[in-house]
Protein backbone atom coordinates (compact mmCIF):
# COMPACT_ATOMS: atom_id res chain seq x y z
CA UNK A 1 0.00 0.00 0.00
CA UNK A 2 1.83 3.37 -1.16
CA UNK A 3 1.94 6.48 1.86
CA UNK A 4 -0.95 8.22 -0.56
CA UNK A 5 -3.11 4.95 0.06
CA UNK A 6 -2.12 4.47 3.60
CA UNK A 7 -3.18 8.76 3.69
CA UNK A 8 -6.57 7.92 2.32
CA UNK A 9 -7.55 4.83 4.65
CA UNK A 10 -6.80 7.11 7.91
CA UNK A 11 -8.83 9.70 6.69
CA UNK A 12 -12.27 7.35 5.76
CA UNK A 13 -14.46 8.27 8.06
CA UNK A 14 -13.88 11.80 8.91
CA UNK A 15 -15.70 14.54 8.54
CA UNK A 16 -15.39 16.19 4.65
CA UNK A 17 -14.23 19.59 4.52
CA UNK A 18 -17.51 21.18 3.41
CA UNK A 19 -19.26 19.70 6.94
CA UNK A 20 -20.08 22.84 8.92
CA UNK A 21 -18.35 23.22 11.85
CA UNK A 22 -20.62 23.11 15.06
CA UNK A 23 -20.48 23.27 18.75
CA UNK A 24 -17.53 24.63 21.24
CA UNK A 25 -15.33 28.24 20.04
CA UNK A 26 -15.91 28.25 16.07
CA UNK A 27 -12.24 29.25 16.01
CA UNK A 28 -11.39 26.27 17.80
CA UNK A 29 -13.28 24.00 15.85
CA UNK A 30 -11.42 25.11 12.60
CA UNK A 31 -8.39 25.00 13.53
CA UNK A 32 -8.69 21.44 15.20
CA UNK A 33 -9.66 20.76 11.87
CA UNK A 34 -7.24 22.02 9.65
CA UNK A 35 -4.47 21.26 11.94
CA UNK A 36 -5.75 17.39 11.62
CA UNK A 37 -6.05 17.78 8.04
CA UNK A 38 -2.46 19.13 7.81
CA UNK A 39 -0.89 16.50 10.13
CA UNK A 40 -2.52 13.59 8.02
CA UNK A 41 -1.55 14.83 4.88
CA UNK A 42 -4.76 15.22 3.45
CA UNK A 43 -3.63 18.79 2.87
CA UNK A 44 -0.18 18.23 1.03
CA UNK A 45 2.71 20.09 2.32
CA UNK A 46 3.71 23.18 0.40
CA UNK A 47 -0.42 23.69 -0.07
CA UNK A 48 -1.05 27.55 -0.75
CA UNK A 49 -4.27 27.70 1.86
CA UNK A 50 -6.99 30.42 -0.41
CA UNK A 51 -8.91 32.15 2.50
CA UNK A 52 -12.35 32.48 0.29
CA UNK A 53 -11.60 29.05 -0.75
CA UNK A 54 -11.30 27.67 2.71
CA UNK A 55 -13.94 29.62 4.02
CA UNK A 56 -16.54 28.36 1.74
CA UNK A 57 -15.06 24.69 1.85
CA UNK A 58 -15.59 24.90 6.13
CA UNK A 59 -18.50 27.25 5.77
CA UNK A 60 -17.00 29.93 8.03
CA UNK A 61 -16.48 33.42 7.54
CA UNK A 62 -12.72 34.50 7.10
CA UNK A 63 -11.90 36.51 10.35
CA UNK A 64 -12.40 33.39 12.58
CA UNK A 65 -10.19 31.33 9.76
CA UNK A 66 -7.61 34.44 9.47
CA UNK A 67 -7.18 33.58 13.42
CA UNK A 68 -7.06 29.77 12.92
CA UNK A 69 -4.37 30.73 10.48
CA UNK A 70 -2.92 32.47 12.90
CA UNK A 71 -2.65 29.86 15.17
CA UNK A 72 -1.53 27.14 12.95
CA UNK A 73 1.57 29.59 12.39
CA UNK A 74 2.43 29.88 15.88
CA UNK A 75 2.41 25.91 16.33
CA UNK A 76 4.71 25.74 13.02
CA UNK A 77 2.57 24.10 10.57
CA UNK A 78 1.65 27.03 8.35
CA UNK A 79 4.04 30.31 6.49
CA UNK A 80 1.90 33.54 6.12
CA UNK A 81 3.18 36.10 4.02
CA UNK A 82 2.73 38.55 1.74
CA UNK A 83 0.77 40.80 4.44
CA UNK A 84 -1.02 37.98 5.98
CA UNK A 85 -2.32 36.86 2.68
CA UNK A 86 -0.68 33.82 1.27
CA UNK A 87 -0.98 30.87 4.15
CA UNK A 88 1.46 27.78 2.81
CA UNK A 89 1.72 24.41 4.34
CA UNK A 90 5.37 23.94 5.90
CA UNK A 91 7.25 20.81 4.21
CA UNK A 92 8.72 19.18 7.17
CA UNK A 93 10.61 16.61 4.83
CA UNK A 94 12.42 19.95 3.27
CA UNK A 95 13.80 20.90 6.90
CA UNK A 96 15.41 18.10 8.04
CA UNK A 97 18.56 20.10 9.13
CA UNK A 98 16.60 23.22 10.38
CA UNK A 99 14.40 20.60 12.55
CA UNK A 100 17.55 18.24 13.56
CA UNK A 101 18.65 22.02 15.25
CA UNK A 102 15.30 22.43 16.29
CA UNK A 103 15.33 19.39 18.39
CA UNK A 104 19.02 20.54 19.49
CA UNK A 105 17.59 23.66 20.69
CA UNK A 106 14.71 21.26 22.40
CA UNK A 107 17.28 19.13 24.31
CA UNK A 108 18.30 22.17 25.97
CA UNK A 109 14.99 23.88 26.38
CA UNK A 110 12.95 21.07 27.91
CA UNK A 111 15.94 20.03 30.06
CA UNK A 112 16.22 23.72 31.68
CA UNK A 113 12.22 24.08 31.93
CA UNK A 114 11.86 20.69 34.16
CA UNK A 115 15.02 21.52 35.93
CA UNK A 116 13.17 24.88 37.07
CA UNK A 117 9.31 23.31 37.77
CA UNK A 118 11.54 20.94 39.89
CA UNK A 119 12.95 23.63 42.08
CA UNK A 120 10.03 25.83 42.26
CA UNK A 121 7.80 22.35 42.96
CA UNK A 122 5.06 20.96 40.91
CA UNK A 123 1.28 22.63 42.01
CA UNK A 124 -1.62 20.25 42.21
CA UNK A 125 -3.01 22.00 39.28
CA UNK A 126 -0.10 21.42 36.74
CA UNK A 127 0.29 17.67 38.56
CA UNK A 128 -3.20 16.99 37.89
CA UNK A 129 -3.38 18.34 33.96
CA UNK A 130 0.39 16.74 33.87
CA UNK A 131 -1.12 13.22 34.55
CA UNK A 132 -4.43 13.96 32.53
CA UNK A 133 -2.40 14.72 29.49
CA UNK A 134 -0.09 11.10 30.39
CA UNK A 135 -3.00 9.24 30.37
CA UNK A 136 -4.50 11.06 27.20
CA UNK A 137 -1.48 9.93 25.53
CA UNK A 138 -1.64 5.91 27.18
CA UNK A 139 -6.03 6.15 25.89
CA UNK A 140 -4.42 7.24 22.04
CA UNK A 141 -1.87 4.64 22.28
CA UNK A 142 -4.16 1.57 21.59
CA UNK A 143 -5.55 1.72 18.84
CA UNK A 144 -3.07 4.62 17.95
CA UNK A 145 -4.80 7.75 17.15
CA UNK A 146 -1.81 9.80 16.12
CA UNK A 147 -4.24 13.44 16.35
CA UNK A 148 -5.54 12.98 19.99
CA UNK A 149 -1.67 11.30 21.37
CA UNK A 150 0.11 14.13 19.49
CA UNK A 151 -2.47 17.09 20.73
CA UNK A 152 -1.97 15.75 23.87
CA UNK A 153 2.08 15.46 23.26
CA UNK A 154 2.02 19.10 22.39
CA UNK A 155 0.08 19.96 25.57
CA UNK A 156 2.25 18.21 28.00
CA UNK A 157 5.41 19.48 26.92
CA UNK A 158 4.03 23.42 26.74
CA UNK A 159 2.80 22.91 30.55
CA UNK A 160 6.07 22.10 31.74
CA UNK A 161 7.52 24.76 29.60
CA UNK A 162 4.54 27.59 30.83
CA UNK A 163 5.23 26.44 34.66
CA UNK A 164 8.42 26.42 34.88
CA UNK A 165 8.40 30.35 35.92
CA UNK A 166 10.93 31.89 33.49
CA UNK A 167 9.50 34.04 31.12
CA UNK A 168 12.58 34.09 27.93
CA UNK A 169 12.00 30.30 28.19
CA UNK A 170 8.06 30.97 27.53
CA UNK A 171 8.64 32.38 24.60
CA UNK A 172 9.89 29.33 22.62
CA UNK A 173 6.67 27.54 23.55
CA UNK A 174 6.13 28.37 19.78
CA UNK A 175 9.44 26.13 18.70
CA UNK A 176 8.23 23.26 21.03
CA UNK A 177 4.64 23.20 19.42
CA UNK A 178 6.13 22.74 16.60
CA UNK A 179 8.70 20.10 16.83
CA UNK A 180 6.36 18.27 19.26
CA UNK A 181 4.08 18.31 16.06
CA UNK A 182 6.54 17.16 13.72
CA UNK A 183 6.84 13.70 13.64
CA UNK A 184 3.13 13.22 13.34
CA UNK A 185 2.89 12.29 9.45
CA UNK A 186 5.21 9.48 9.85
CA UNK A 187 4.71 8.45 13.14
CA UNK A 188 0.92 7.95 11.10
CA UNK A 189 2.00 6.04 8.25
CA UNK A 190 4.48 3.91 11.20
CA UNK A 191 1.11 2.89 12.12
CA UNK A 192 0.72 0.40 9.41
CA UNK A 193 3.80 -1.55 10.58
CA UNK A 194 3.09 -1.53 14.36
CA UNK A 195 6.43 -3.42 15.85
CA UNK A 196 8.38 0.14 15.45
CA UNK A 197 5.27 2.11 16.33
CA UNK A 198 4.62 0.13 19.63
CA UNK A 199 8.62 0.83 20.45
CA UNK A 200 8.26 4.32 20.14
CA UNK A 201 5.37 4.67 22.24
CA UNK A 202 6.34 2.62 24.94
CA UNK A 203 9.55 4.44 25.33
CA UNK A 204 8.23 7.87 24.71
CA UNK A 205 5.87 6.93 27.70
CA UNK A 206 8.02 5.79 29.65
CA UNK A 207 9.72 8.66 29.17
CA UNK A 208 7.41 11.12 30.03
CA UNK A 209 6.40 9.53 33.53
CA UNK A 210 10.09 9.79 34.45
CA UNK A 211 9.98 12.99 33.64
CA UNK A 212 7.09 14.02 35.85
CA UNK A 213 8.20 11.78 38.37
CA UNK A 214 11.46 13.54 38.67
CA UNK A 215 10.08 16.78 38.87
CA UNK A 216 8.06 16.02 41.99
CA UNK A 217 11.03 14.63 43.46
CA UNK A 218 12.13 18.44 43.64
CA UNK A 219 15.73 17.01 42.57
CA UNK A 220 16.31 19.39 39.68
CA UNK A 221 19.16 17.80 37.94
CA UNK A 222 17.75 14.43 38.11
CA UNK A 223 14.46 16.67 36.32
CA UNK A 224 17.00 17.82 34.05
CA UNK A 225 18.35 14.44 32.72
CA UNK A 226 14.87 12.89 32.16
CA UNK A 227 13.89 15.99 29.96
CA UNK A 228 16.87 15.60 28.12
CA UNK A 229 17.11 11.85 27.41
CA UNK A 230 13.55 11.93 26.11
CA UNK A 231 14.80 14.82 23.45
CA UNK A 232 18.06 12.70 23.06
CA UNK A 233 16.26 9.82 22.31
CA UNK A 234 14.77 11.74 19.09
CA UNK A 235 17.81 12.83 17.89
CA UNK A 236 19.51 9.71 18.28
CA UNK A 237 16.58 7.47 16.23
CA UNK A 238 16.27 7.35 12.66
CA UNK A 239 12.73 9.52 13.32
CA UNK A 240 13.96 12.98 11.97
CA UNK A 241 15.23 11.20 9.00
CA UNK A 242 11.70 9.13 8.36
CA UNK A 243 9.84 11.78 8.43
CA UNK A 244 12.18 13.65 6.22
CA UNK A 245 12.05 10.42 3.51
CA UNK A 246 8.41 10.74 3.53
CA UNK A 247 7.29 11.28 0.04
CA UNK A 248 4.49 14.23 -0.68
CA UNK A 249 1.12 13.21 -0.56
CA UNK A 250 -1.13 14.32 -3.20
CA UNK A 251 -5.08 14.24 -2.89
CA UNK A 252 -7.83 14.61 -5.41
Amino acid sequence: MSAGERASARNKGKPAARQRIVGGRLVDGITTQLREMILDHTIAPGTVLLQNEWAERLQVSRTPLREAFRILEREGLVRVSNGNRTVEVVHFASLEHELRGLYEVREVLDGLAARLLARAGLDDQTAVELDSLLNEMDDAAQPFDSSRWFSAHMAFHVRIAESCGNSRLRQQLDLIRMTSLSLHAYLGELSATGGRLTEVLTTAAKQHRAIVAAIQSGNGDLAEMAACQHIRTVLDSDLIEGAAGLPRVTTD
